[in-house]
């Protein structure tokens, strides 16, 4: 591999011009043009290792920089700045609206109290609505069943009659109050002829309870046509009651006018204090 192109000697040049035949170089300019080059040792033999270093050494010693100056003191500053100021503008549609609003204020008015009483019957219908359903619901869940009368026992004594009941309440869930209906009584009869009246005692019942109650019914068997004594046929007899039940269970009240008739049969009933009873039916029915 060839080294290095070394410029021209002048030797050289003057060479060249002696031969006026050859035409002169293209690339060379005139000598006259040229500076004039310092004289060059031919490269060493390892020029090309030295030619590798590609950030030689520098052999003088950087110059020291000086040293910096020393820092100012720092001064503060308060500077007030004033708040940004936004100015919101609402869209064109709005502003029309207002001015239709404000063109026609009765129109406006009117909507108003429409939309007022629109909302008034709505909130009315939804309250009865939930009244309804809680008045249903109350209804169903406390509904007092018929009470349960039946004759166990009859006494007869000189001015009056003492009958022993046994009544029975079976609604689970209300306690129940027997009184008697005003201008009710208590009536004792033979063939639609009145042989006792009375009237019923006052009485409560818990829920599902079950009790004896005696009533006194005031009159006598003389004013009958009652069947021989020492007759062994069965007198029937009819028991009614006019009373008027009050069933509650807590907040929940309802009251009830209730009408019983009994059809009882007996023997003895002049031959004997105490009446023997034969069979008897009670029928109970709410009036409202």
């Amino acid at each position: 591999m060839e080294g290095p192109r070394l410029p021209p000697s002048a030797t050289a040049h003057e060479s060249d011009d002696d031969k006026p035949d050859d035409p002169p170089s293209a690339w060379h300019r005139p000598t006259s043009s040229l500076p004039s080059l310092p004289s060059q040792d031919p490269p060493s033999h390892h020029w090309r290792n030295h030619s590798l270093k590609l950030s030689p050494t520098p052999t003088t010693p950087l110059p020291s920089l000086p040293p910096p100056d020393s820092i100012p003191e720092l001064e503060t500053y308060v500077v007030q700045v004033p708040r940004d100021q936004v100015y919101w503008t609402p869209p064109p549609e709005h502003a029309k609206y207002v001015e239709k609003r404000r063109s026609n204020p009765e129109k406006n008015k009117k909507n108003g109290c429409f939309k007022r009483l629109m909302w008034f019957f709505i909130i009315l219908l939804v309250f009865a609505f939930i009244l309804g359903a809680i008045t249903l619901i109350l209804h169903f869940a406390f509904s007092p069943a018929l009470p349960v009368f039946s004759v166990e026992g009859l006494t007869v004594k000189p001015s009056n009659f003492e009958v022993t009941l046994r009544a029975d309440n079976p609604t689970s869930n209300m306690g129940v109050s027997y009184l008697m209906k005003k201008g009710g009584l208590v009536s004792l009869m033979y063939k639609n002829k009145s042989l006792g009246r009375g009237k019923f005692p006052k009485m409560s019942q818990a829920a599902s309870g079950s009790d004896k109650v005696d009533v006194k019914l005031d009159g006598s068997t003389k004013n009958a046509v009652m069947p021989p004594r020492g007759s062994k046929q069965p007198v029937s007899l009819v028991l009614m009651m006019e009373l008027k039940a009050e069933y509650e269970a807590g907040p929940v009240k309802k009251n009830k006018e209730v009408v019983v008739t009994c059809d009882v049969k007996v023997k003895g009933l002049l031959d004997a204090k105490k009446v023997e009873i034969v069979s008897e039916n009670c029928e109970s029915e709410f009036k409202n």
